[in-house]
């Protein structure tokens, strides 16, 4: 069996939702993670467990099909020591107006639907029926 890690950077609320539930069409054991918000975009991390067995190659198209970071694939296609699908708990960035990095620990969503998910479009206004004359 095979494990998939997807690091999603930047990914709109609904391609998190098509992630998620199309792979679980292939297993129920799914671990989701809140890792940080940058630049007003949420990351994520993603971690299925016991999927179909793959070639490396088709694994890396399916990485890909799933928004997966296109820097970590690459990396893992052309780098042959490295262990492959890392995804780190730990995340360290730089506080601009501190100028102090700050480290960040990723969180586990238990519920892939904590969020309130809404819709970007103008809401519906209900049509008035009209009166017709017989």
């Amino acid at each position: 069996m095979v494990r998939l890690s997807l690091d999603l950077d930047g990914v709109s609320q609904l391609n998190l939702l098509k992630a998620y539930f199309n792979l679980r069409y292939f297993t129920r054991d799914i671990e989701v993670f809140f890792t940080s918000v940058e630049n007003g975009k949420e990351n994520y991390h993603i971690i299925a467990y016991d999927l179909p067995d793959l070639p490396f190659d088709k694994l890396c198209e399916f990485r890909a099909m799933y928004g997966d970071d296109i820097y970590r694939i690459y990396l893992d296609q052309r780098l042959e020591s490295k262990p492959k699908q890392v995804l780190f708990y730990l995340r360290c960035k730089m506080d601009r107006k501190s100028g102090r990095w700050m480290l960040n620990q990723r969180t586990r969503i238990l519920n892939i639907l904590w969020e309130p998910w809404c819709s970007k479009l103008p809401a519906h206004k209900p049509c008035r029926r009209r009166k017709t004359k017989i």
